[in-house]
């Protein structure tokens, strides 16, 4: 998807790098992002930005995938990807974790997935 936009795509990270080693489902972000791009920045002529951000939050680690697309429709309820993170998240954390989507103030669209915060502690090396 990003060859097909090309310049029409800006990215952008803010991860503090304390969270990098805090354990996160597999294959969610890349879902989120995905979406952001085919639904939000994709039929756009212009593209926009997609913006990944961590926070902790509560005691919780809160992962969030903006876009500058023309926005969520409130009523929607989401796709087979939206669905499946939801599936997981419940059958992982047993309702202590969720998927938020909202519609900022600014326009575009942000998914939020939040979990309880835990720290690899896994050697990478």
């Amino acid at each position: 998807m990003a060859v097909r936009m090309d310049e029409r795509l800006q990215t952008a990270v803010h991860v503090p790098e304390g969270l990098r080693s805090a354990v996160f489902p597999s294959m969610m972000l890349q879902t989120l992002v995905e979406n952001a791009i085919k639904h939000g920045l994709e039929p756009k002529a212009e593209g926009g930005r997609i913006l990944i951000a961590a926070e902790i939050a509560d005691g919780r680690l809160a992962v969030r995938v903006c876009d500058t697309g023309p926005g969520f429709a409130p009523t929607a309820a989401g796709g087979v990807g939206l669905a499946n993170i939801r599936e997981r998240l419940k059958a992982m954390h047993k309702g202590r974790a969720e998927l938020v989507i909202s519609v900022p103030a600014e326009g575009g669209t942000c998914a939020t997935i939040t979990v309880p915060y835990e720290v690899s502690t896994a050697n990478p090396g």
